[in-house]
């Protein structure tokens, strides 16, 4: 691409390798380039056994009685199996065809432990957990009792083959007898039985399979199964090389090889991945109410494992009943308001009949609920002519929900905002994000499969905004919640020793700057100029100190908790839970401690005094956040407006697409709230 950046792109056709070959290579690439660049000798040891070596033996073993004994274990297993019906949105064409499409899936941390413990509990794999629950699923669908599904398997039976590249994967066919109405419990117990002993006839290659059962063949199915499970286990290779920064490049991949394939995956967050199908079968709308299906069915038989499949379908059908008549409804509305043409009524008078306000169904007193009280209620023009109310409102509960409000939010969110703040914040700032228009971003970019703890705006900066607006323009098809929590209650339930400390000393904040770390001050500052980046860390009350190789250490002094300038409530406002090294997850923090000093880490925090803040304490006031958490699934057009200072805010992980746009606004400074309470800052 240019001097400094490149993109490697290695084409491997699937006949000389599989998943568990490249992280092979990558390992062997990455140690024949750390020896070349040090001069050093390749610490690579020489294999015992080439593939060819594994394809001659394979070929003589693979014979005589053993080939046979593999071939009778399959014609008996899966003699008579039926073909997968599953409900299709267009006719099956009369040949197969591969155009496919993702649909996310994810489960979040606390279910991924759940299930573990589940599968430990009735002696089973994570992946035979899996397989039974998606079996279940299969089954409601096609109303059958007799479900096969294919899955794959590494096939390196051998501790020879672990270090050879080429391809081992071979596909097993799990085929399962639902009949009976068994218990989940039970269901396990079946699939445990039928996965072992696919485990033990794993030799015999898929193709040969399929010649030596001599199917009836059909251009329409997939041989032997049409649905596949995949729990992706094969080691992963960090990517790690001297003086480079790396990183995967995601290649788009839209072909379905099977009608349906789920694809999952463990993370620290939970486990995560994708429903492949096949579009000439499924509308995108279908797939998606399916994996919301699946979601609730895992839900179901970890808090009832002994929950019988006939419940099962029974709640998976009120679920499906009740996401079609929405749907319906929907489509309905649509289809009457294009017909009529109905122009939305530009409603200027003030009058709180036309919104009702309530709680969340879990009476929360945050956030304040505001919903139309009629379809035709313009929330732009009724928030302008009731400023007031909605500003008294933000103060006493911290945030306001905005629901059901039939708005633009592409064209009329900024207008929504400036109804109760003239003054937006126009500052795309540092990090990489989408601007919509002048005024209107979308958020920060943040892995999706990571938690975003709660934080206050901008609350290490010297400036921050005091208002905050969130939208939701697509929510995700599981999780990406934006939990809230009041921060005047985080102040009073704070150990009382804990609070005194923070308020005597305050929080440092201190920052590394180097692009080897994450951003060099030059992106950060915008500038390359080191004394403008001096007057404005002078500006700031910032400290400053230049390094070697033009790099850059800042740190400052905030408060830990100030008083809210219009209602003199105190509350916490800082974010030490974002800077401290603590707060990483276990895996980021061992990896930056490993590769990094304390004083070097790209940002860490401190008391005031520059003494180290405890990491029991910050685990103590994580867990305050923790128990005041209020957290509510996002719908389309909802509109979440905060008081920064009021309100802290944070985001769960997710899966789907999921687009957000935010406001900022009403930007203060310590000294100007300082001043509005007529003391010195």
């Amino acid at each position: 691409l240019d001097h400094q950046e490149h993109i490697v792109l290695l084409t491997l056709h699937h006949i000389i390798s599989d998943g568990w070959s490249m992280s092979v290579l990558v390992k062997e690439v990455a140690a024949l380039y750390e020896s070349r660049v040090s001069g050093a000798e390749s610490k690579l040891a020489e294999l015992g056994v080439q593939y060819v070596d594994y394809a001659v033996w394979q070929r003589e073993w693979l014979s005589g009685e053993v080939l046979e004994e593999q071939v009778k274990y399959w014609r008996e297993r899966l003699g008579g199996a039926q073909v997968l019906e599953l409900p299709t949105d267009r006719p099956r064409p009369a040949e197969r065809t591969f155009n496919g499409a993702f649909e996310p899936v994810f489960l979040s941390e606390k279910i991924s432990t759940d299930l573990k413990l589940l599968s430990e509990h009735n002696g089973v794999t994570l992946f035979m957990t899996l397989l039974a629950a998606f079996q279940a699923l299969l089954s409601y669908y096609s109303g059958q009792e007799d479900v096969s599904i294919g899955t794959d398997i590494a096939n390196r039976n051998h501790s020879e083959a672990e270090r050879l590249i080429g391809f081992f994967v071979n596909q097993l066919v799990l085929r399962t007898d639902l009949s009976g109405d068994p218990s989940f419990s039970e269901l396990l117990r079946r699939v445990r039985e039928v996965t072992l002993d696919a485990y033990a006839h794993q030799d015999l290659p898929f193709e040969l399979l399929v010649e030596a059962l001599k199917l009836e063949r059909s251009l329409k199915y997939a041989p032997l199964f049409q649905a596949k499970l995949v729990l992706q286990n094969t080691p992963q290779r960090t990517l790690a090389l001297p003086d480079l920064t790396l990183s995967i490049l995601a290649v788009d991949y839209v072909a379905a090889k099977f009608d349906l394939t789920l694809l999952l995956e463990e993370t620290p967050g939970g486990i995560n991945g994708n429903f492949e199908y096949n579009t000439d079968l499924f509308d995108s709308m279908t797939v998606n109410r399916m994996a919301r299906l699946w979601a609730t069915l895992i839900q179901a038989v970890v808090t009832e494992p002994d929950i019988r499949l006939s419940q099962l379908k029974e709640k998976l059908l009120a679920l499906e009943s009740e996401e079609k008549t929405l749907e319906r409804a929907r489509l309905d509305e649509q289809r009457r308001k294009k017909l009529m043409g109905i122009k939305r009524k530009n409603l200027s008078v003030k009058q709180d009949s036309l919104v009702k306000k309530g709680s969340l169904p879990s009476g929360e007193p945050m956030p304040l609920v505001i919903q139309p009280a009629s379809d035709d209620v313009d929330l732009v023009s009724w928030a302008r002519s009731n400023r007031p109310s909605l500003e008294a409102d933000l103060l006493k509960h911290g945030a306001i929900l905005c629901r059901g409000f039939n708005i633009d939010l592409m064209t009329e969110f900024e207008q929504f905002a400036q109804s109760l703040c003239t003054e937006l914040f126009n500052e795309n700032g540092e990090h990489p994000r989408e601007m919509v228009t002048g005024n209107v971003y979308t958020p920060v970019f943040y892995p999706s499969d990571q938690h975003l703890l709660w934080h206050n705006e901008n609350s290490f900066n010297y400036r921050w905004p005091l208002k905050i607006w969130f939208s939701c323009v697509q929510p995700p098809a599981h999780g990406g919640e934006t939990p809230i929590v009041d921060s005047r209650r985080v102040y009073d339930e704070i150990d009382a020793g804990i609070k005194k400390r923070f308020m005597e000393k305050g929080v440092m904040y201190v920052r590394n700057y180097d692009a080897a770390l994450g951003l060099d001050w030059q992106v950060v500052f915008q500038t390359t100029d080191r004394k403008v980046v001096e007057e404005h860390c002078r500006r700031t009350l910032m400290d400053f100190e230049w390094k070697e190789n033009n790099s850059l250490r800042t740190s400052c002094v905030r408060p830990a908790a100030i008083r809210h300038p219009a209602t003199g409530e105190m509350s916490w406002f800082n974010q030490a839970q974002h800077w401290h090294v603590s707060c990483l997850d276990p895996a980021t923090r061992q990896s930056m401690l490993a590769l990094f000093s304390e004083r070097d880490l790209p940002r860490n925090c401190y008391y005031g005094d520059g003494s180290p803040i405890e990491d029991a304490v910050m685990m103590e006031i994580l867990d305050v956040y923790r128990s005041l958490e209020v957290s509510f699934p996002w719908a389309q057009g909802d509109i979440l407006m905060l008081d920064n200072l009021l309100a802290a805010h944070a985001r769960n992980q997710f899966a789907g697409e999921r687009k957000l746009l935010v406001v900022m606004g009403d930007m203060l400074s310590y000294a100007e709230v300082a001043a509005r309470r007529g003391i010195s800052p």
